[in-house]
């Protein structure tokens, strides 16, 4: 999972666009589990959910290649948003999973709420979160409901997380064990 083992996290959204409307639902979102609500820089850390290259940065963004090239245009990308300026992996950082990558905020894109805007990428193509090789975080698999921000996770067992604007457990927290 994008988090320390240990933290529970909320899922905000399922499956929807991973840069802006139109993009292929290869996006979910997370908030990290703090009192605070609205805008402002998280004291908890988004890490590494595997080894990589911080190929590019923006306004908000990582983008950790998972080839090690440095190219976010070949090989598997992870695309990590609204992350606060403070504190994010520099370009070409070399990554362990685990490791932080930044404090969940509202920098770059839309954003009304901090949280982590988590997307995939192949070969330059955005790849759909839920689609024939699903996301799968920490033993979660993304699943979608057909309409941008529906879905969830799950894992064996029978445990579901459904997205959700809320904070209930057993209705949409995740934990990494």
């Amino acid at each position: 999972l994008p988090f320390p083992a240990g933290e529970r996290w909320w899922l905000t959204g399922g499956p929807h666009g991973g840069w802006g409307e139109g993009s292929a639902l290869a996006a979910i979102d997370l908030v990290p589990d703090e009192a605070e609500r609205g805008c402002f820089a998280s004291s908890r850390w988004a890490t590494a959910v595997a080894d990589g290259v911080v190929a590019a940065t923006g306004p908000g963004q990582v983008w950790l290649d998972l080839d090690g090239d440095g190219d976010r245009r070949t090989g598997p990308v992870v695309l990590y948003l609204h992350l606060a300026e403070d504190g994010r992996a520099p370009l070409g950082a070399r990554l362990k999973a685990g490791d932080r990558v930044g404090r969940p905020s509202c920098e770059g894109g839309f954003s009304n709420a901090t949280h982590l805007h988590l997307a995939r990428l192949h070969d330059g193509e955005w790849l759909a979160a839920d689609g024939a090789a699903p996301m799968e975080l920490g033993g979660w698999r993304v699943f979608g409901a057909g309409t941008s921000y529906d879905g969830g996770l799950s894992r064996a067992g029978g445990d579901r997380r459904d997205a959700c604007e809320c904070r209930q457990e057993g209705v949409n927290d995740v934990s990494a064990p």
